[in-house]
């Protein structure tokens, strides 16, 4: 029989649990675009006071007790199945306990102070104490879950289910056998388009207006959108209706701004494309990073660096920076936007060489997990691998291991997923050719086309459905990083001239 009473406990539980969620969010977001520096560390004593009322929320003996009892509601099936989410979600804290949790809150929002202070000074040595206790207070966390899997693989799971170091190594040594020596064949033999016209100057008030541009051909809703900038590019869901964007804008670098832009909007638009049923419960934020990752990364690579996609909006770049593009055509402009370029910023990098970035860090975090690298040896490992993959001497720690903020909000295990999103949004192109004549939907400005097939496929059913199941569900077999190394191949022999 249901029971009325615990269903309505439920919703109250969940409404009060994304409201804090909102709150946290709000404050994150301001922290990395509008709030004043100098308030950080007011802000970050804050912050964690607020974290541990949504912790003690969250975890009571009374909320788990609730979350238990509607995980066997069996009479009302949307109930039970977000309480068994929450529950498995909830996992990564419960068992922390309220004290070390908070004090963990605390350090991760004073190391990225500190990690953005030593990033401009371009000193490791004044970031890695904190990187240091990051990782012993994230091992710290992961015991109290008592799982019988490494630290590391229980990391990978949270960010990837059912993703573990093994599974990993399988994906990269398929991208190492097939991509490594396609990438030194393409850089000796190869025909590289012009890259020169990209890094002249651009004003950035004009990007800023190319942007409102970029913005109308991805249909991003201006009054569910916003738009920011910050020191590295990310993209913030509220709710379906408040997504938030940041970029960088670079002076000499006119794609950095552009990329990010359309990276960004593919995340934003997944999490607007959910059934409003999701809204607000746990089905409306806890897809996997893999899922999330391919829907920003088809956007970036498949579709925003697609030739037809720049038919109409290239005439209106130039328009903005005739000095520099007026004697550039549309192939120029397009060979010169996937073009292979082997650098040292992964958000930089282009499509074939950034995998090979991904798994530089992917290494990193499982040799500090496995014990076989520590702290101290971080910067160094990185720099060697940089080498080994890319040819390149690392002349700064802002251009290496201090690029990304990921480790300074202890997001282990969250590096791999990059690579993945990008081998799953080649088999969702895959799936899309079967239905929709892509380049011309783009080339007539019919991106909305596009991301209704998306809406009615992938995103409607939120964090509901599994990668696995709907890769199946879609495309008609499990995941197969083959075509992703297959897109890739082809797409860089017709470019660079090697058939």
């Amino acid at each position: 029989m249901k029971d009325i009473s615990l269903i309505r406990r439920f919703a109250a539980f969940v409404q009060k649990d994304a409201a804090f969620s909102l709150a946290l969010r709000t404050m994150y977001f301001d922290m990395s675009t509008i709030a004043p520096k100098k308030g950080a560390e007011y802000r970050s004593t804050s912050l964690s006071i607020l974290s541990g009322e949504a912790f003690t929320h969250a975890t009571s003996k009374k909320t788990i007790a609730l979350l238990e009892a509607v995980s066997v509601q069996e009479e009302n099936d949307f109930a039970q199945e977000q309480a068994k989410a929450v529950l498995k979600d909830l996992e990564r804290i419960r068992f922390i306990p309220k004290k070390q949790y908070v004090a963990f809150t605390k350090l991760c929002s004073d190391a990225e102070n500190i990690w953005e202070q030593a990033r401009e000074k371009k000193d490791f040595d004044m970031f890695s104490p904190y990187l240091h206790r990051l990782i012993e207070g994230t091992k710290a966390n992961v015991k109290t879950r008592h799982r019988i899997e490494t630290d590391y693989d229980v990391l990978l799971g949270d960010y990837e289910p059912r993703m573990t170091q093994v599974e990993y190594d399988r994906f990269f040594n398929v991208v190492k056998v097939q991509l490594v020596p396609f990438l030194h064949r393409l850089l000796t033999e190869g025909t590289k388009p012009d890259t020169s016209f990209l890094y002249k100057d651009y004003p950035v008030e004009k990007q800023k207006q190319f942007m409102e541009t970029l913005k109308e051909a991805l249909f991003l809703d201006p009054k569910s959108s916003y738009l920011a900038t910050s020191a590295h590019p990310f993209s913030s869901s509220f709710s379906k209706y408040d997504n938030r964007i940041t970029v960088r804008y670079l002076k000499d670098n006119v794609t950095s701004a552009i990329f990010s832009l359309i990276h960004e909007v593919g995340h934003a638009t997944y999490n607007h494309q959910i059934d409003q049923k999701h809204e607000g419960t746990v089905f409306f934020d806890n897809m996997s990073m893999g899922m999330h990752e391919s829907q920003s990364r088809m956007m970036e690579n498949m579709l925003g660096r697609n030739r037809a996609f720049w038919v109409n909006l290239y005439p209106k770049l130039v328009e903005l920076f005739p000095e520099n593009l007026s004697n550039v055509d549309l192939d120029a402009w397009v060979g010169a936007i996937n073009a292979v370029d082997p650098g040292f910023i992964r958000t930089e990098a282009d499509e074939l060489t950034y995998p090979l970035h991904v798994l530089l860090r992917y290494e990193i975090e499982r040799d500090i997990f496995n014990g076989t690298i520590n702290v101290k040896n971080i910067e160094a490992a990185w720099n060697a691998k940089i080498e080994d993959f890319l040819g390149l001497t690392v002349g700064n720690s802002a251009e290496g291991v201090l690029q990304d903020i990921h480790w300074s909000s202890a997001m282990f295990g969250y590096f791999p997923t990059y690579a993945l999103g990008s081998a799953y949004s080649a088999q969702w192109m895959m799936a899309m050719r079967k239905d929709l004549d892509v380049e011309a939907l783009l080339a007539s400005n019919h991106m909305d086309t596009i991301k209704q097939w998306l809406e009615a496929k992938i995103h409607r059913y939120g964090g509901s459905r599994k990668a696995d199941e709907l890769l199946r569900e879609v495309s008609g077999e499990p995941f197969n990083p083959q075509y992703y190394v297959d897109y890739l191949i082809a797409k860089y022999s017709k470019l660079y001239q090697l058939d």
